[in-house]
This record gives C-alpha cells, structure tokens and sequence, in this order.
C-alpha cells in the first residue's frame, strides 16, 4: 500500500487505539481551535470539528498519497454540550453534573484523501451510565485521574472503571475515535483499512 496514513490530533488515545489495531501512522496536530456552536447541537459540532482538522492538515500534503483522519468528540448530558473542562473545577462541576445519570458521547470522524481530493464523514454516538458519586469521590478521581484534556474531564479507562459502566454502543467511540466508524469511511473512498495493518 502507497499511501500512509496521517491522524490530524493530539490525542494519545486515538494515537493509542491506531496502533492497537496496527495502523501505522504519523501524528500531526492540526492546532485548529475546535468550536462549540449551542445552537447547532452536537452531531454538528463533532462532525464540522472533525472535519476542519483533516482540511488544516490535508492542505499541506495536497495532491500527495496520504489518508489525513480527523476527529473530535463532544459529551451530551441532556440537551447540554460538554467539551474539554479547563480547569480541575471544572472537571469536578461535570462528574457532579453526571452523577447518576446516563450521558451520551458523540465523535465525529472525517478521511481526506489527499491525493484523489475525495472525502467522507460520520458520526458515532455512545451512550454510558455513570454511578451516584459524592463530592469526595469525585475529588479523589479527578485528583488521580491526572490529565483532563478530554471531553467531559474523563476516562473510562483507569480510575473511570469504577465511575462509568452500562455502554451502549462502540466502547472505542467513548475513548475517542471509533474504528468500525473509520473503517466504513475508508471503505466509502473504496479502500480496505486492513490493507494498512502491520
């Protein structure tokens, strides 16, 4: 296979889960300052992200062999947008939020093939029951569940096995980028994502 592929995000855990599957791959941070329109609602937000990601990076390999991935996720509680919480406050008035209470986690994913100038995009929605926890727990999580450069301010990983539980739907969607979602887009720009396994 000529062509390589290129994630257009910092996220270790997309990163993460491409080399889990055996997808080689380079990373390349798009710095695109992702944008949350209320308004427009979170199938918009995660797919328009997404997409605005793969088109920063796709623009400097134009007319080369190269797949660019794009993604981005966004938590819904309700009808309320929760993206990356700035602060550890913030992060502790989310899991205080979701207490209890079942959440929905939309990713949106977009494939640029730079080359051939074709595109797709989709979205994978999650949805994943969160236990009561009290103010101390809450505490003690997010003290240990160190960095919270993710949407929600969580992991289910880690410390969130004992938080998060009851998932309907991809288990890789909630952790940031849902493989069954990119292998279907590969597939609509009529290539096997397998092809690229190691």
């Amino acid at each position: 296979m000529k062509f390589n592929i290129i994630l257009a995000s910092k996220s270790a855990r997309r990163s993460r889960i491409l080399k889990e599957c055996g997808i080689s791959h380079r990373v390349i941070v798009s710095n695109v300052v992702e944008k949350m329109d209320h308004k427009r609602g979170a199938r918009f937000n995660v797919l328009h992200n997404a997409c605005l990601k793969a088109q920063k990076v796709a623009q400097r390999y134009n007319g080369k062999e190269y797949f660019v991935i794009g993604a981005d996720t966004i938590v819904l509680l309700g009808k309320r947008l929760m993206g990356k919480p700035k602060t550890k406050k913030e992060a502790k008035s989310f899991l205080r939020a979701f207490s209890g209470k079942t959440i929905s986690v939309y990713t949106g994913v977009c494939v640029i093939d730079a080359k051939g100038k074709k595109s797709a995009g989709n979205i994978a929605v999650s949805k994943i029951k969160v236990r009561k926890i009290s103010s101390e727990q809450i505490d003690k999580f997010v003290k240990i569940s160190g960095p919270h450069d993710k949407a929600g301010g969580f992991s289910i990983e880690g410390p969130g096995t004992f938080i998060f539980d009851d998932i309907e739907g991809s288990f890789y969607n909630i952790l940031g980028l849902s493989m069954m979602t990119l292998y279907n887009l590969f597939k609509e720009l009529n290539v096997n994502l397998m092809d690229f396994a190691i």
